[in-house]
């Protein structure tokens, strides 16, 4: 069964165990529901799209959550990641060659948060396909040479493909980039040194 996207119909409350949805089709009982970066069990569905829930489950901080926030529910098989992964935890990769940035083992996208290093001795062109749709996580990349490494995302760092598909790092040692995985799009945070480029 694939995740299912939607929205909060009406804001909720720290402690709220009702969440009101937009759309509600397919949600059952002991679903995951996943709203900004807080985890919940789903506990009732007896009156959709108004679901009962275990707010701030598997350990996440139970929290206020605006109308219209992005939910995304589903089975716990379904999810790229339900465990709660501190923000000091940081694992990190290089890359030397052209080709995909992809997590360890070359398997799909990074999940976790990274540091990932540019090391090619020349100009390098990089893709990263889309993170999955309740990935949550945050990517550094750090150009470790003194070149003008792209990065190519499809579907484009803001959403709307061929105007904001490629990164630009500027031809200087340190030119960084940070994104941020949400809503299956990667979200730019900051740019960093001489700045890197998107367009």
């Amino acid at each position: 069964m694939a995740l299912t996207a939607t929205t909060l119909a009406s804001a909720k409350a720290t402690n709220d165990t009702v969440i009101n949805l937009t759309s509600a089709t397919g949600v059952a009982n002991k679903m995951l529901a996943l709203v900004d970066a807080e985890w919940m069990r789903v506990s009732s569905v007896l009156l959709t799209p108004a679901i009962g829930v275990v707010p701030g489950y598997n350990g996440s901080t139970a929290g206020p959550h605006g109308a219209l926030a992005p939910v995304i529910y589903g089975l716990t098989s379904d999810f790229v990641s339900t465990g709660i992964v501190p923000s000091s935890t940081v694992t990190s990769q290089s890359f030397s060659a052209d080709g995909a940035i992809t997590g360890p083992g070359g398997a799909g996208v990074p999940t976790s948060n990274t540091i990932i290093y540019l090391t090619k001795g020349s100009a390098g062109a990089y893709t990263l396909a889309a993170p999955a749709i309740d990935q949550q996580n945050t990517l550094i990349f750090v150009s470790t040479s003194a070149y003008a490494h792209t990065i190519t995302v499809t579907a484009g760092f803001y959403g709307n493909t061929t105007t904001s598909d490629v990164a630009t790092f500027a031809a200087t040692v340190n030119s960084t980039l940070t994104i941020k995985a949400q809503n299956g799009l990667w979200a730019p945070i900051a740019t960093a040194d001489d700045g890197t480029v998107i367009g």
